[in-house]
This record gives C-alpha cells, structure tokens and sequence, in this order.
C-alpha cells in the first residue's frame, strides 16, 4: 500500500497509550455508533482491453472513511458483537492518455466480531457480508457494476469508559478479480 505511514503511526501510537493507561476501561457492552477515516487500495485485474495506456492491472489507493454502528455483548475474556457498517473507498484514479479514470466504489456490511479483552486494550477478530457498489467513469462516459462478496479484518480497541478509540485493517473481496484493502483509524460511543 501506498502513502499510510501517517495512519500506521496513528495506530501504533494508540496502542502505546493505551498500554499506559491501566485505569481505562470498556463499556460494558451495548449498542454503539462510531466513524473512522483512513486509506483504502482498490487491487483489480481487469485483463487485457485492447486499451494501450491502460494496465491490465490496477493497484491505487486514495482516502476512505466509514460510519458504523453495531452491539457488543461484553462476556467475561471474550466480546461477541455484530455490526454494520457504510463504507466510501474514495475515487482511485489511473490517467489514461493525459485522461483520468475514476473508479469510486461504495458498500454496505454486516459484519460479526469477536475480541480478546487484554485489559484496557482489545483485540478483535472480523468476517462479514459486502454488498458493494462500483462506478467507473472516463471522460463523458460511465459504467457501474454491484454485487456481493465477503469481508475479513482485524483491529485494536482502548475503551475510555463510553468511547472508544479502534485502529483496523479491513479487506473486502468484491469479486474474482477485484477487492479493497481498507486501513483506518475511529471512534465509536457507546450507550
């Protein structure tokens, strides 16, 4: 991936804090919302197009964000949640002859959770449900396709009583030949 360095410190550094700050807690569980902003790569094979300036391949990325809500059930070690979630992977764009190519894709998951309590820190587990939307438009011209695929990620939570700061690592698999890698840092809050 491209350009993450800034979000790859983001997290480290929350994981840091959070391994100084015995005091903090998780939410005992409950429905909760949050957001996160980070990268996303689109990795698509799109074969050969008789097209000479365009790669038969396509690795770019661009920024991405997402909106969530879900509920957690706090049991003791372990916490089992469902989610769902809105996510925008941005407009990674290819110049093909001096002209660019947008490819913005969109999806809609369901994701089940399930995290290992390690005091005030997290980890967790993903494997969901992506129903995604793609739309790729050169000049005057678009095309768009939509489906469904799975999604698998893992993250770290630290919970400061009803907030809750999440770093993630998100991979969505479109289809045979396409998926988005999403790297993000969020809050959520629960209630």
């Amino acid at each position: 991936m491209k350009n993450l360095n800034p979000l790859m410190t983001a997290i480290v550094l929350t994981a840091a804090a959070a391994s100084f700050a015995p005091t903090a807690a998780f939410a005992e569980g409950g429905f909760y919302i949050g957001g996160s902003v980070g990268a996303a790569t689109l990795d698509a094979d799109i074969g050969d197009t008789g097209i000479p300036s365009l790669p038969p391949s396509i690795d770019e990325d661009d920024t991405a964000f997402k909106v969530f809500a879900g509920y957690n059930f706090d049991l003791p070690v372990v916490d089992l949640g469902v989610e769902v979630s809105y996510a925008d992977f941005g407009e990674p764009q290819i110049d093909i002859a001096g002209d660019p190519l947008l490819i913005g894709t969109t999806s809609l998951n369901l994701w089940g959770i399930a995290g290992l309590d390690l005091g005030p820190v997290n980890v967790f587990g993903k494997f969901g449900y992506v129903d995604y939307d793609a739309e790729a438009v050169y000049l005057d011209a678009s095309d768009s396709d939509n489906g469904s695929g799975t999604g698998y990620g893992v993250g770290l939570r630290f919970g400061l009583g009803p907030v809750e700061l999440r770093g993630e690592y998100e991979i969505y698999d479109l289809d045979d030949e396409a998926d988005v890698e999403m790297l993000s840092v969020g809050i959520a809050f629960y209630f």
